[in-house]
């Protein structure tokens, strides 16, 4: 049985390890990365049983991936490995255009994750877990991976499982779909939903935080996280609003951080915290996995989050 079950495209990352643009850089880092095996490598530190339903190629960097994941305490049963195609790369641009930030470029069009269909979604494995977690990324890759995802959450539904959907759009991956007509259907099925305030002006023509978070909630949703990035993160749920400002720390490259706060949240919220330690907790994740390059290199454990609280309110005082 799995605590967090989730379907999406575990990659190589290949992170510059000097800021510019990519035509300048001459040495790259490579990480194990995707915003799923993320969420699933932040469940497994904080003391959970999480499993990821994909594919990757018959090639070393699939070796990698699977050898990584399994070493993160992460159930790979369901990471298929097929022959007919390659494992997806992506490079991190840092520091460029905009200082702070990243920028990432795909190469990831046709790969074996992309393959994945509504087939290849157990029933058993969802059935038998607590929370399914979905993102916006994976049904972009691929028709058949959005029919793979409508069919794991028409499963967990009828299984009364939990589903958190992050919302996550990528604008690289969506040139000739509408990702409003893919994402809505799913978003209106979720009990958590997390989301920015561009992202919820795309889908629901709403880009208040305030309004959208309601009228999500109207829709079916018990808790919408609407992101702040670098700014504050506001979280609704009935007619109780929580707010959590960033924490002030060194950015190196922000990719991946939201996909550590959504695997804390939600594993707190599986612990049975309540919201603001759930929000809190996120918070710490995404802050120290933005202090180096690589997306699960820094996501803490549950002792490790509360060191940085302690350390943060000894500097406050």
């Amino acid at each position: 049985m799995l605590d967090i079950v989730t379907l999406g495209e575990p990659m190589i990352q290949l992170n510059a390890l000097t800021t510019g643009p990519l035509r300048n850089v001459n040495y790259f880092e490579r990480h194990v990365a995707g915003a799923e095996a993320n969420v699933c490598v932040a469940a497994s530190r904080m003391g959970l049983k999480a499993g990821l339903i994909s594919k990757v190629g018959d090639d070393e960097f699939g070796k990698c991936i699977v050898a990584t994941l399994r070493g993160e305490g992460v159930e790979v049963a369901h990471l298929k490995v097929e022959k007919r195609s390659f494992t997806g790369v992506y490079f991190i641009q840092r520091g460029y255009p905009v200082p702070g930030r990243s920028k990432v470029f795909y190469y990831r069009k046709g790969s074996s994750a992309s393959r994945l269909g509504p087939e290849d979604i157990d029933e058993k494995c969802i059935e038998s877990s607590q929370l399914l977690y979905l993102t916006g990324i994976t049904p972009a890759l691929s028709n058949s991976c959005l029919r793979a995802c409508v069919r794991a959450a028409d499963l967990a539904k009828r299984a009364g499982l939990k589903i958190a959907f992050d919302v996550n759009i990528r604008p690289a991956l969506w040139l000739d779909r509408n990702p409003r007509e893919a994402l809505l259907p799913l978003v209106y099925k979720a009990d958590i939903v997390f989301a920015e305030s561009s992202e919820t002006k795309l889908l629901i023509g709403e880009g208040n935080s305030a309004k959208a978070a309601h009228q999500l909630m109207a829709k079916g949703a018990s808790i919408v996280v609407m992101k702040g990035g670098d700014k504050e993160t506001v979280v609704y749920s009935e007619d109780q609003v929580f707010r959590q400002k960033a924490f002030d720390v060194p950015v190196v490259d922000p990719v991946g951080a939201g996909d550590a706060f959504g695997g804390v949240f939600v594993s707190g919220y599986l612990k049975g915290w309540r919201i603001r330690e759930c929000l809190t907790a996120g918070s710490v994740a995404g802050s120290l996995v933005v202090m180096t390059r690589g997306d699960q290199e820094n996501i803490p454990t549950e002792s490790e989050i509360m060191d940085f609280l302690k350390a943060h309110e000894t500097a406050e005082k």
